[in-house]
């Protein structure tokens, strides 16, 4: 195997060159990436990896089975489904079964899609929702009633949130809303404390490719 040729001075100058050319052209002209969080928001791609969600069908019957294939696919153990026979006067869902427990631990979750990709059904999607702050670890760990609710309905009730965001105009402040999150970490009766929380709009976080069905069943 032959050596490969030495640069000569010249050829060697222009690598160099071009190397700092990309180092001067990064620092003169930067990118407009960085904003000033949580005071400035992007809306996040549509097909991001954030939240999930459980589905239901138009007539608000639940579309998950029961079957675990999505805590069989998670390499995280991130996912607990118990699965229970239907009642045959009530049934939960159009299947034979059910999921009686259905819980998400999103510590341990690294959104790899898995078990999207194993649903059998569509019963379990992604959102783009990734605002994911409580104070405690059992906080971050969602319930099946929770994963039925799309975000951040759910999130202002579980993590702590109080009150509804409030939208303001561009002059006002560079944001689609704010709210604020009161207490202090184990004292959530405490009002000392007053950190902006900043939403953005509900229908943000759904994805466009998703049918916009109940998320309550009908009576």
């Amino acid at each position: 195997m032959s050596m490969p040729r030495p640069l000569s001075p010249f050829e060697g100058f222009v690598a160099l060159a071009k190397g700092m050319w990309v180092t001067l052209k990064h620092l003169l002209v930067r990118r407009a990436d960085t904003v000033q969080y949580p005071f400035e928001r992007q809306v996040p791609p549509a097909r991001m990896h954030g939240r999930h969600v459980l589905n239901r069908y138009p007539n608000g019957m639940e579309k998950c089975i029961g079957c675990e294939l999505c805590a069989g696919a998670c390499p995280a153990d991130a996912i607990l489904v118990w699965g229970a026979e239907n009642p045959p006067d009530n049934p939960i869902s159009p299947g034979e079964r059910y999921a009686a427990v259905y819980e998400i631990n999103m510590l341990r979750c690294i959104f790899c899609g898995l078990c999207v990709e194993a649903c059998p059904t569509d019963a379990i999607t992604f959102t783009s929702f990734f605002e994911f702050t409580a104070q405690s670890r059992s906080a971050l760990i969602y319930s099946k009633d929770e994963l039925l609710e799309y975000p951040p309905g759910g999130e202002g009730r579980k993590l702590g949130y109080k009150g509804d965001p409030i939208v303001l105009t561009q002059e006002e402040m560079e944001q689609p809303g704010v709210g604020h999150l009161h207490g202090g970490v184990g004292e959530p009766d405490q009002t000392d404390i007053d950190v902006p929380v900043v939403w953005l709009p509900p229908e943000t976080w759904r994805s466009p490719y998703e049918q916009d069905v109940p998320q309550e069943r009908s009576s």
